[in-house]
């Protein structure tokens, strides 16, 4: 016999098999009737560097806290004696055998520091520029300033290219009226 000429199990015949062994196995008989549920649906995925760019501002400012937080730590433990009260429990997670690792924490706080600083600091700046460069009354300038608007609102969150598209319609409006 090859694998075509087998007969199939069909679930009803399964059913059958079934009550039968448990016939023989002396258990009573119980069947019930097997629904399948679909598993809950995932939401829709979400490009990671699109979603990194709307919260790029945020992303930036808990850098920033977390490399002054680590920063304060690790220079205050450091620095500061005898060690604050505050900074008790600390000392059992940063003395170990294999050594201190506080200079973990003092290199990596300012690191953060820095690059928290730098998203974040990037983020407002450029966005003082789009609304500097959006904010005209004039359809000529805003035509002339389009590319820069546009270069802009590449790098920040995708609300900022709604905006352009808003003040296009706005002037698109005055036009006709």
């Amino acid at each position: 016999m090859n694998g075509d000429d087998e007969p199939h199990l069909t679930r009803a015949r399964a059913r059958q098999l079934l009550a039968i062994a448990l016939v023989l196995a002396g258990r009573p008989i119980a069947l019930v009737r097997y629904v399948y549920q679909a598993p809950p649906a995932f939401p829709a995925p979400v490009n990671m560097a699109k979603w990194t760019r709307n919260h790029i501002l945020e992303i930036g400012a808990l850098v920033l806290i977390l490399g002054i937080i680590l920063t304060v730590i690790s220079f205050t433990y450091s620095f500061v004696h005898p060690t604050p009260g505050w900074l008790s429990s600390y000392n059992t997670l940063v003395n170990r055998e294999e050594g201190n690792w506080n200079l973990v924490l003092f290199i990596a706080g300012p690191i953060l520091l820095i690059m928290g600083a730098f998203y974040a600091g990037e983020q407002i700046v450029l966005r003082r520029r789009f609304e500097r460069l959006l904010d005209t009354p004039k359809k000529s300038e805003f035509a002339s300033r389009r590319k820069d608007l546009e270069d802009l609102a590449k790098r920040l969150p995708s609300t900022f290219e709604e905006k352009i598209e808003t003040k296009e319609a706005e002037f698109k409006s005055k036009r006709a009226a």
